[in-house]
Protein backbone atom coordinates (compact mmCIF):
# COMPACT_ATOMS: atom_id res chain seq x y z
CA UNK A 1 0.00 0.00 0.00
CA UNK A 2 1.27 3.47 -0.30
CA UNK A 3 2.81 5.63 2.43
CA UNK A 4 1.76 8.79 3.02
CA UNK A 5 3.77 10.69 6.39
CA UNK A 6 0.64 12.50 8.59
CA UNK A 7 3.31 14.96 9.54
CA UNK A 8 2.28 17.99 7.74
CA UNK A 9 -1.27 17.38 7.91
CA UNK A 10 -2.37 17.36 11.77
CA UNK A 11 -6.46 17.98 13.62
CA UNK A 12 -7.49 19.54 16.11
CA UNK A 13 -10.84 19.42 17.39
CA UNK A 14 -12.11 17.75 14.46
CA UNK A 15 -9.97 20.79 12.17
CA UNK A 16 -7.17 20.85 9.99
CA UNK A 17 -4.61 22.80 11.48
CA UNK A 18 -3.64 26.31 9.90
CA UNK A 19 -0.87 25.83 7.02
CA UNK A 20 -1.41 22.32 6.76
CA UNK A 21 -1.29 20.67 3.10
CA UNK A 22 -2.30 17.40 1.42
CA UNK A 23 -0.49 15.62 -1.58
CA UNK A 24 -2.67 14.61 -4.73
CA UNK A 25 -2.30 13.77 -8.13
CA UNK A 26 -3.62 16.07 -10.55
CA UNK A 27 -3.68 17.25 -13.88
CA UNK A 28 -4.64 20.16 -16.19
CA UNK A 29 -4.94 19.39 -19.80
CA UNK A 30 -6.38 15.92 -21.78
CA UNK A 31 -3.89 12.88 -22.35
CA UNK A 32 -2.57 10.17 -21.22
CA UNK A 33 -1.62 9.53 -17.60
CA UNK A 34 2.23 9.26 -17.76
CA UNK A 35 2.05 12.76 -19.72
CA UNK A 36 -0.08 14.93 -18.12
CA UNK A 37 -0.57 13.66 -14.41
CA UNK A 38 1.62 15.30 -11.46
CA UNK A 39 2.04 14.85 -7.76
CA UNK A 40 1.91 18.17 -5.86
CA UNK A 41 1.42 19.32 -2.57
CA UNK A 42 -2.08 21.70 -1.91
CA UNK A 43 -3.37 23.50 1.27
CA UNK A 44 -5.89 21.14 3.07
CA UNK A 45 -9.37 21.42 2.35
CA UNK A 46 -11.53 22.68 4.73
CA UNK A 47 -15.09 21.10 4.85
CA UNK A 48 -18.25 23.98 3.67
CA UNK A 49 -21.50 24.00 4.92
CA UNK A 50 -22.69 20.23 4.51
CA UNK A 51 -19.60 18.21 4.00
CA UNK A 52 -17.18 16.37 5.74
CA UNK A 53 -13.63 16.04 5.09
CA UNK A 54 -12.06 12.29 5.06
CA UNK A 55 -8.68 11.15 5.31
CA UNK A 56 -8.40 8.92 2.17
CA UNK A 57 -7.09 5.65 2.84
CA UNK A 58 -7.82 3.96 -0.71
CA UNK A 59 -8.44 5.46 -3.75
CA UNK A 60 -10.51 3.44 -6.89
CA UNK A 61 -9.32 4.16 -10.46
CA UNK A 62 -12.90 3.34 -12.69
CA UNK A 63 -12.81 3.26 -16.21
CA UNK A 64 -15.08 6.56 -15.99
CA UNK A 65 -12.12 8.12 -14.56
CA UNK A 66 -9.59 7.26 -16.97
CA UNK A 67 -12.16 8.40 -19.71
CA UNK A 68 -12.78 12.09 -17.80
CA UNK A 69 -8.69 12.21 -18.25
CA UNK A 70 -7.82 11.17 -21.65
CA UNK A 71 -10.48 13.35 -23.21
CA UNK A 72 -10.40 16.30 -20.96
CA UNK A 73 -14.23 16.47 -20.56
CA UNK A 74 -14.57 18.90 -17.35
CA UNK A 75 -11.62 20.87 -17.82
CA UNK A 76 -13.71 23.32 -19.51
CA UNK A 77 -15.39 24.09 -15.76
CA UNK A 78 -12.21 23.73 -13.81
CA UNK A 79 -8.28 24.24 -14.31
CA UNK A 80 -6.96 21.44 -12.89
CA UNK A 81 -8.83 17.64 -11.55
CA UNK A 82 -8.13 16.04 -8.74
CA UNK A 83 -9.30 12.30 -10.56
CA UNK A 84 -10.76 9.39 -9.59
CA UNK A 85 -14.55 9.04 -8.02
CA UNK A 86 -14.84 5.78 -5.45
CA UNK A 87 -12.59 5.42 -2.14
CA UNK A 88 -12.69 5.09 1.15
CA UNK A 89 -11.64 6.83 4.44
CA UNK A 90 -12.08 8.03 8.06
CA UNK A 91 -14.38 11.34 8.47
CA UNK A 92 -11.59 14.01 10.32
CA UNK A 93 -13.51 17.36 10.74
CA UNK A 94 -17.53 17.94 9.82
CA UNK A 95 -18.77 21.12 7.87
CA UNK A 96 -21.97 23.63 9.75
CA UNK A 97 -25.23 21.37 9.60
CA UNK A 98 -23.41 17.82 10.06
CA UNK A 99 -23.42 16.12 13.53
CA UNK A 100 -19.99 16.15 15.11
CA UNK A 101 -20.44 12.51 15.82
CA UNK A 102 -19.54 11.72 12.32
CA UNK A 103 -16.16 12.60 12.91
CA UNK A 104 -13.75 9.03 13.31
CA UNK A 105 -16.26 7.39 11.06
CA UNK A 106 -15.25 5.13 8.41
CA UNK A 107 -16.89 6.09 5.16
CA UNK A 108 -16.80 5.15 1.35
CA UNK A 109 -16.78 7.61 -0.66
CA UNK A 110 -19.49 7.93 -4.22
CA UNK A 111 -18.80 9.88 -7.13
CA UNK A 112 -16.01 12.44 -5.37
CA UNK A 113 -15.18 13.79 -8.65
CA UNK A 114 -18.47 13.98 -10.78
CA UNK A 115 -19.36 17.63 -11.11
CA UNK A 116 -16.55 18.96 -9.15
CA UNK A 117 -12.62 18.80 -9.51
CA UNK A 118 -11.52 16.88 -6.32
CA UNK A 119 -12.08 13.69 -6.61
CA UNK A 120 -10.40 10.71 -4.35
CA UNK A 121 -6.54 10.93 -5.61
CA UNK A 122 -6.03 13.01 -2.47
CA UNK A 123 -4.53 12.29 0.90
CA UNK A 124 -7.76 14.66 2.09
CA UNK A 125 -10.68 15.78 0.73
CA UNK A 126 -13.79 17.32 1.33
CA UNK A 127 -17.14 16.08 -0.07
CA UNK A 128 -20.81 16.23 0.50
CA UNK A 129 -22.01 14.79 3.66
CA UNK A 130 -24.62 12.29 1.95
CA UNK A 131 -21.98 10.81 -0.27
CA UNK A 132 -19.42 9.57 2.37
CA UNK A 133 -21.44 6.44 3.81
CA UNK A 134 -20.04 5.16 6.72
CA UNK A 135 -19.05 1.65 6.21
CA UNK A 136 -20.36 -1.58 8.77
CA UNK A 137 -17.73 -2.53 11.08
CA UNK A 138 -16.83 -5.84 9.15
CA UNK A 139 -15.99 -3.78 6.21
CA UNK A 140 -12.50 -2.92 5.17
CA UNK A 141 -11.37 0.30 3.32
CA UNK A 142 -10.60 -1.53 0.17
CA UNK A 143 -14.25 -3.26 0.31
CA UNK A 144 -15.13 0.17 0.58
CA UNK A 145 -13.21 1.89 -2.33
CA UNK A 146 -14.53 -1.10 -4.71
CA UNK A 147 -18.29 -0.62 -4.25
CA UNK A 148 -18.84 2.74 -5.18
CA UNK A 149 -19.58 3.94 -8.47
CA UNK A 150 -19.76 -0.03 -10.09
CA UNK A 151 -22.03 -1.04 -7.16
CA UNK A 152 -24.77 1.78 -7.47
CA UNK A 153 -24.57 1.65 -10.85
CA UNK A 154 -25.81 -2.58 -10.85
CA UNK A 155 -28.68 -1.31 -7.84
CA UNK A 156 -30.32 0.44 -10.22
CA UNK A 157 -29.84 -1.34 -12.87
CA UNK A 158 -31.28 -4.25 -11.26
CA UNK A 159 -33.82 -2.33 -8.32
CA UNK A 160 -34.35 1.36 -10.10
CA UNK A 161 -38.26 0.29 -11.05
CA UNK A 162 -38.84 -1.81 -7.70
CA UNK A 163 -38.58 -5.23 -6.83
CA UNK A 164 -37.64 -8.25 -9.02
CA UNK A 165 -37.97 -11.12 -6.61
CA UNK A 166 -39.83 -14.03 -8.80
CA UNK A 167 -38.59 -12.03 -11.89
CA UNK A 168 -35.85 -12.75 -14.13
CA UNK A 169 -33.05 -10.34 -15.07
CA UNK A 170 -30.60 -10.35 -17.84
CA UNK A 171 -27.30 -8.93 -16.75
CA UNK A 172 -25.02 -8.40 -19.87
CA UNK A 173 -21.26 -7.43 -19.29
CA UNK A 174 -21.67 -9.66 -16.06
CA UNK A 175 -17.56 -10.19 -15.43
CA UNK A 176 -17.29 -6.64 -15.64
CA UNK A 177 -17.27 -4.66 -12.41
CA UNK A 178 -20.59 -3.23 -13.00
CA UNK A 179 -22.02 -6.92 -13.52
CA UNK A 180 -20.88 -8.59 -10.73
CA UNK A 181 -22.30 -6.59 -8.66
CA UNK A 182 -25.59 -6.86 -10.83
CA UNK A 183 -25.79 -10.59 -10.53
CA UNK A 184 -25.55 -10.63 -6.77
CA UNK A 185 -27.67 -7.39 -6.34
CA UNK A 186 -30.40 -9.31 -8.49
CA UNK A 187 -29.77 -12.72 -6.63
CA UNK A 188 -30.20 -11.48 -3.35
CA UNK A 189 -33.20 -9.75 -4.63
CA UNK A 190 -34.87 -12.91 -5.76
CA UNK A 191 -34.32 -13.10 -8.71
CA UNK A 192 -33.68 -15.77 -11.27
CA UNK A 193 -30.47 -14.18 -12.98
CA UNK A 194 -29.05 -15.32 -16.45
CA UNK A 195 -25.04 -13.59 -16.85
CA UNK A 196 -24.43 -12.50 -20.55
CA UNK A 197 -20.62 -13.06 -20.87
CA UNK A 198 -17.54 -14.96 -21.85
CA UNK A 199 -17.74 -19.46 -21.26
CA UNK A 200 -14.10 -18.45 -18.80
CA UNK A 201 -16.39 -16.60 -16.02
CA UNK A 202 -19.26 -18.91 -15.76
CA UNK A 203 -17.62 -20.71 -12.97
CA UNK A 204 -17.16 -17.44 -10.98
CA UNK A 205 -21.05 -16.20 -12.83
CA UNK A 206 -22.45 -19.27 -10.99
CA UNK A 207 -20.40 -18.13 -7.13
CA UNK A 208 -22.68 -14.80 -7.78
CA UNK A 209 -25.57 -16.12 -7.94
CA UNK A 210 -26.02 -16.45 -11.81
CA UNK A 211 -28.33 -19.46 -12.90
CA UNK A 212 -27.21 -20.11 -16.47
CA UNK A 213 -24.26 -17.83 -18.63
CA UNK A 214 -24.32 -17.44 -22.11
CA UNK A 215 -21.85 -16.47 -24.17
CA UNK A 216 -22.34 -13.70 -26.03
CA UNK A 217 -19.70 -14.40 -28.29
CA UNK A 218 -20.85 -17.44 -29.77
CA UNK A 219 -23.70 -17.78 -32.80
CA UNK A 220 -27.40 -17.72 -32.31
CA UNK A 221 -27.01 -15.51 -29.15
CA UNK A 222 -31.25 -14.80 -29.74
CA UNK A 223 -31.84 -18.76 -30.07
CA UNK A 224 -29.58 -19.51 -26.49
CA UNK A 225 -30.99 -16.52 -24.92
CA UNK A 226 -34.74 -17.68 -24.89
CA UNK A 227 -33.12 -21.24 -24.44
CA UNK A 228 -31.91 -19.95 -20.68
CA UNK A 229 -34.98 -18.22 -19.65
CA UNK A 230 -37.78 -20.13 -21.42
CA UNK A 231 -40.72 -17.72 -19.29
CA UNK A 232 -38.65 -14.43 -20.76
CA UNK A 233 -36.67 -11.93 -19.68
CA UNK A 234 -38.13 -9.73 -17.12
CA UNK A 235 -35.62 -6.85 -16.87
CA UNK A 236 -31.97 -6.13 -18.03
CA UNK A 237 -28.99 -4.72 -16.22
CA UNK A 238 -27.32 -3.54 -19.37
CA UNK A 239 -24.02 -3.04 -20.19
CA UNK A 240 -24.23 -3.80 -23.92
CA UNK A 241 -27.17 -2.16 -25.53
CA UNK A 242 -26.57 -2.51 -29.11
CA UNK A 243 -26.35 -6.24 -28.43
CA UNK A 244 -29.71 -6.64 -26.52
CA UNK A 245 -31.53 -4.34 -29.26
CA UNK A 246 -30.12 -7.00 -31.88
CA UNK A 247 -30.27 -10.42 -30.45
CA UNK A 248 -32.54 -10.39 -26.88
CA UNK A 249 -35.85 -8.59 -27.74
CA UNK A 250 -37.35 -11.33 -28.72
CA UNK A 251 -36.48 -13.15 -25.12
CA UNK A 252 -37.59 -10.32 -23.62
CA UNK A 253 -41.85 -10.97 -22.27
CA UNK A 254 -43.93 -7.64 -22.36
CA UNK A 255 -43.62 -4.88 -20.41
CA UNK A 256 -39.93 -5.76 -19.67
CA UNK A 257 -37.56 -2.60 -19.08
CA UNK A 258 -33.92 -2.58 -20.44
CA UNK A 259 -32.23 -0.55 -18.00
CA UNK A 260 -29.15 0.52 -19.74
CA UNK A 261 -26.02 2.02 -19.02
CA UNK A 262 -23.19 1.19 -21.64
CA UNK A 263 -23.31 0.81 -25.25
CA UNK A 264 -19.74 0.27 -25.47
CA UNK A 265 -19.82 -1.87 -29.03
CA UNK A 266 -22.05 0.06 -30.78
CA UNK A 267 -22.53 3.66 -29.27
CA UNK A 268 -25.75 4.77 -31.46
CA UNK A 269 -27.58 0.89 -32.07
CA UNK A 270 -30.65 0.79 -34.10
CA UNK A 271 -33.65 0.99 -32.07
CA UNK A 272 -36.39 -1.63 -33.60
CA UNK A 273 -39.10 0.57 -32.49
CA UNK A 274 -42.15 -1.19 -33.48
CA UNK A 275 -40.65 -4.42 -32.02
CA UNK A 276 -40.40 -2.68 -28.82
CA UNK A 277 -44.03 -0.57 -28.97
CA UNK A 278 -46.18 -3.63 -29.54
CA UNK A 279 -44.63 -5.52 -26.43
CA UNK A 280 -44.44 -2.41 -24.61
CA UNK A 281 -40.91 -3.12 -23.72
CA UNK A 282 -39.39 0.35 -21.91
CA UNK A 283 -35.90 1.37 -22.73
CA UNK A 284 -34.56 3.24 -19.53
CA UNK A 285 -30.66 4.74 -20.29
CA UNK A 286 -29.28 6.27 -17.39
CA UNK A 287 -26.31 7.59 -16.41
CA UNK A 288 -25.26 7.33 -12.30
CA UNK A 289 -24.23 11.02 -12.27
CA UNK A 290 -27.20 12.32 -13.30
CA UNK A 291 -29.72 10.34 -11.45
CA UNK A 292 -32.34 12.52 -8.79
CA UNK A 293 -31.73 12.58 -5.18
CA UNK A 294 -34.28 10.40 -4.17
CA UNK A 295 -33.01 7.91 -6.99
CA UNK A 296 -29.32 8.31 -5.74
CA UNK A 297 -30.55 8.06 -2.22
CA UNK A 298 -32.02 4.50 -2.77
CA UNK A 299 -29.05 3.05 -4.57
CA UNK A 300 -26.59 4.10 -1.76
CA UNK A 301 -29.09 2.89 0.91
CA UNK A 302 -29.29 0.12 -0.87
CA UNK A 303 -26.05 -0.98 -1.67
CA UNK A 304 -25.06 -0.28 2.11
CA UNK A 305 -27.65 -2.74 3.02
CA UNK A 306 -26.13 -5.39 1.26
CA UNK A 307 -22.74 -4.66 2.68
CA UNK A 308 -24.11 -4.45 5.79
CA UNK A 309 -25.45 -7.88 5.29
CA UNK A 310 -22.26 -9.41 3.64
CA UNK A 311 -24.48 -10.06 0.31
CA UNK A 312 -21.73 -8.36 -2.06
CA UNK A 313 -18.11 -10.05 -2.71
CA UNK A 314 -15.14 -7.82 -4.12
CA UNK A 315 -12.81 -8.53 -6.96
CA UNK A 316 -9.68 -7.06 -6.86
CA UNK A 317 -7.74 -7.17 -9.67
CA UNK A 318 -4.98 -4.71 -8.92
CA UNK A 319 -3.09 -2.73 -5.48
CA UNK A 320 -1.00 -0.20 -6.20
CA UNK A 321 0.90 2.51 -3.84
CA UNK A 322 0.38 6.04 -4.00
CA UNK A 323 3.35 7.16 -5.79
CA UNK A 324 2.44 4.72 -8.41
CA UNK A 325 -1.20 6.24 -9.62
CA UNK A 326 0.26 6.93 -12.89
CA UNK A 327 0.35 3.11 -13.18
CA UNK A 328 -3.01 2.38 -11.56
CA UNK A 329 -4.79 4.62 -14.10
CA UNK A 330 -2.40 3.02 -17.35
CA UNK A 331 -3.50 -0.35 -15.97
CA UNK A 332 -7.07 0.12 -16.25
CA UNK A 333 -6.65 2.26 -19.66
CA UNK A 334 -4.80 -0.83 -21.30
CA UNK A 335 -7.25 -3.16 -19.90
CA UNK A 336 -4.30 -5.10 -17.82
CA UNK A 337 -6.89 -5.03 -14.53
CA UNK A 338 -10.00 -7.25 -14.02
CA UNK A 339 -11.48 -6.00 -11.36
CA UNK A 340 -11.11 -2.95 -9.03
CA UNK A 341 -7.65 -1.14 -9.33
CA UNK A 342 -7.16 0.29 -5.70
CA UNK A 343 -4.65 2.56 -4.68
CA UNK A 344 -3.56 3.01 -1.45
CA UNK A 345 -3.28 6.31 0.36
CA UNK A 346 -1.04 6.74 3.51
Amino acid sequence: MGQFSGSEVWRVHGKVSAGSSIRVWSYAKAGAARDVMQLERMPAPEPAAGEVLVDTKVSAVNPTDVKRRTTGRELGRFARIIPNNDGAGIIVAVGEGVSGERIGEHVWLFAAQAGRPHGTASSMLAISSTLAIELPKSASFADGACIGVPAATAWHGVLGDGAVAGKTVLVTGAGGRVGRYGVQIAKAAGAKVIALSRPAKSEELARLGASTTVDYTAPGLADRLQAAAPDGIDRVCDAALALTLEHGLPALNPRSVIAAYASDLNPAPVLPFGQMLYANIALKPFSIFALSDSQRAAALAGVSELLSAGKLRHHVGARFEFDQMVEAHEAVETGQVDGACLVGVR
